[in-house]
């Protein structure tokens, strides 16, 4: 029988623990009014660590969407300080099985028949067990072998408290305290609120499967199970039942004769493919979901959590390179704009005075000068506008650095010699030939631009005519300078960001090869790339 809910206790553990985070930033920010930012987060630091140890301790014993809160957070570097992401990504999503009478329940009121009836045999013990569901092995009728994912008994019930309770809270520090001013924090519960709806429609998860396995149809490295619509509903999942080796069974793997760098390299190709080309990448590469077999085939699984990146969202990707290739700020502004990470009512003229002074600054390094001292300087001044700026982090775009981070991590763990630049090289010659032909409309597109940008001229400068004869011209100086000026320390809690800035300028790098401007491209994205494992470094405190 199912275990009734204890709701009292939940939102009192719920409410207890968010009161805590909300006074530990109150303070933070009190200290840093009086005494600067950078000393106030090396004072607090100690505190924060108790604190997001005690979430992910909480998490552990209330499971459900208290443990997928946490994973959220630890990918919202632009919410969270460094030590609840260091102590919330160590959540594992491994919890206790409930028993399997409930798991029959569950199966028996969505068919509407006995057990015995949809499976011909049903294994007791599941083969893995997470905060939302878990796996049991079963057979067919028709004698498959499959495997059946089950929501876990009142989950949803369970989900509608946890993010009532939540969004309750979230609304109080939105509306009272400082972090509502400078964090875009409706959208931070409604990106949260979205995931977890996703995560419980197993019906959906079962689209993104075949949506997945469609795009690597033609690929024949990569494998995904085929989903048995007849026995799925919206909280059970029957797919089919696959034998590999985990991918970080690294022993296992070598056992069976399988090369470990030719799987690092099939890492790295399959989420270049997923990024560049499809569009829809796998959010969640952790080891439990990636299987190895020989060929070597690797087996994805659980596409509860994915990522989209639209072509509307490409094209603002190519007008942030064309931006920095032309130093036009206005470009690039409008560009992370439509990507949303500047957030409404924000002072744009901040950002692009910002984004002003880094191109200026940096305008005079060619490949030839480059230097690794030159990347950190740079890394580091990105990371002083992510801190000092309006900008924000779009949940697809924080799943996507944490996903790159996830998926560089398997692939030095297979092969801790791996060269990432050189990795890409194939797979990047091959899409610069096939995009080649993008060419002529880019010329199109930016005619169309620079007409658009004739045809405004004159509106413009009659405006300007007119406030300087009302005498209503204001001219706004900056000191650009006091943005490097600026404290340094806290840079931790930026990597993942810096990491995601590195992300987007390889995928800049590669478009830029495609256009047939090979030296540009190769700087973008070998800065990119550079960039990226600093903030890796960086985060990890080496």
């Amino acid at each position: 029988m199912v275990q009734p809910i204890n709701r009292n206790r939940r939102v009192r553990a719920f409410v207890r623990l968010f009161i805590g985070i909300v006074r530990d930033f109150w303070k933070e920010s009190r200290i840093a009014r009086r005494r600067g930012l950078a000393h106030a987060r090396k004072r607090m630091a100690p505190r924060h660590r108790r604190r997001a140890i005690q979430f992910r301790t909480t998490a552990i014993a209330l499971g459900g969407v208290l443990i997928k809160l946490g994973q959220f957070f630890s990918t919202r570097v632009d919410v969270m300080p460094p030590e609840y992401i260091e102590e919330l990504s160590k959540l594992q999503d491994t919890v206790p099985p409930v028993p399997f009478d409930e798991v029959r329940e569950v199966i028996e009121a969505d068919f509407g028949r006995g057990l015995e009836e949809v499976f011909t045999s049903f294994e007791r013990e599941p083969v893995a067990a997470a905060s939302l569901a878990q796996v049991h092995l079963a057979t067919l009728p028709d004698g498959e072998r499959v495997a059946v994912k089950v929501q876990r008994p009142n989950i949803a019930e369970l989900a509608d408290i946890d993010l009532a309770t939540f969004s309750y809270l979230m609304e109080g520090l939105n509306r009272f305290t400082r972090m509502g001013r400078q964090l875009d924090i409706p959208m931070v519960v409604s990106e949260f609120v979205r995931t977890i709806g996703d995560e419980l429609d197993f019906v959906r998860e079962g689209d993104n499967a075949e949506r997945f396995k469609a795009y690597f149809q033609k690929y024949h490295l990569v494998y995904v199970p085929k989903i048995y619509w007849a026995y799925t509903t919206g909280r059970v999942l029957t797919l089919e039942a696959i034998e590999g080796i985990k991918i970080s069974d690294y022993e296992a793997i070598e056992a069976a004769g399988i090369d470990r760098k030719r799987v690092a390299g099939e890492i790295i190709e399959a989420y270049l493919k997923q990024v560049l080309e499809d569009g829809f990448f796998h959010a969640d590469p952790h080891p439990g979901n990636l299987f190895v077999s020989p060929g070597p085939l690797i087996t994805f699984i659980d596409f509860g959590m994915v990522g989209e990146i639209t072509p509307p969202m490409r094209e603002a990707f190519r007008d942030v390179v064309i931006g920095v290739a032309q130093r036009d700020t206005t470009r690039i502004i409008e560009a992370l704009r439509a990507l949303g990470f500047i957030r409404p009512g924000a002072d744009v003229q901040s950002v692009k005075n910002a984004f002003d002074w880094l191109l200026d600054h940096y305008s005079s390094i060619t490949t030839r000068t480059l230097t690794f001292a030159d990347v950190e300087e740079i890394h580091e001044d990105i990371l002083v506008i992510l801190r000092e700026q309006p900008i924000t982090i779009p949940a697809q775009f924080a799943f996507l650095g944490k996903t790159i981070g996830t998926m560089v991590g398997l692939a030095t763990g297979l092969d801790p010699e791996i060269d990432l630049v050189e990795s890409t090289k194939p797979y990047v010659a091959r899409l610069a030939e096939s995009a080649a032909g993008d060419r002529r409309q880019l010329v199109v597109e930016e005619g169309k631009r620079l007409a658009q940008l004739f045809l405004a001229m004159p509106g413009q400068i009659h405006e300007i005519l007119e406030k300087t004869r009302r005498g209503q011209l204001q001219v706004k100086v900056d000191n650009a300078a006091s943005i490097k000026a600026g404290e340094r320390g806290g840079y931790s809690r930026q990597a993942w960001a810096a990491a995601l800035f590195g992300a987007a300028a390889v995928l800049g790098g590669v478009w830029l090869i495609g256009m047939e401007m090979p030296y540009e491209g190769y700087v973008f994205a070998g800065l990119g790339w550079l960039t990226f494992l600093l903030a890796t470094r960086r985060g990890q405190g080496v």
